[in-house]
């Protein structure tokens, strides 16, 4: 039986791992997180199903810890959220850092990539994982109801 500190650590490092993995995959890919009106994907993209959509892609694997292991729906949505609104901090950070985007629109471009990474390519990904979440939860309560 799992206690309740057990639980706790379980959701924190569920949490943690999704925000280290979708960190660590923003900061490397920054170009295709950020906006950008020419996007040059890399080469493995080619092998994706929709390439323009790799970031999406990314983000779902990454957020996979977050909703599938921890220990409630209402905690995969914590983790989850966490996840999707403090990973792309660290994205358009990298992006800014880059002296060609230093320029007059900092603030605002800092800010717009913020909300296009956590609307265009975390919001579908993190909805159809807790959707998938609910979903599992959902069909093992009826099934343990009907026992």
């Amino acid at each position: 039986m799992i206690g309740p500190f057990d639980q706790m650590n379980r959701d924190r490092i569920s949490m943690l791992t999704s925000l280290a993995l979708l960190s660590a995959t923003m900061v490397i890919w920054a170009d295709i997180f950020n906006f950008s009106k020419i996007v040059h994907l890399p080469g493995w993209a080619e092998h994706l199903p929709n390439p323009i959509n790799a970031p999406a892609y990314m983000t779902l694997l990454c957020l996979v810890p977050a909703a599938l292991v921890s220990t409630s729906v209402q905690r995969a949505a914590l983790g989850v959220a966490a996840s999707i609104f403090i990973a792309p901090l660290f994205a358009v950070a990298a992006y800014l850092l880059n002296p060609i985007h230093q320029n007059a629109y900092f603030f605002v471009n800092a800010l717009f990539s913020y909300a296009w990474i956590v609307l265009f390519h975390c919001a579908v990904p993190s909805l159809l994982l807790l959707a998938i979440r609910a979903s599992a939860h959902y069909i093992r309560a009826k099934q343990s109801g009907s026992e």
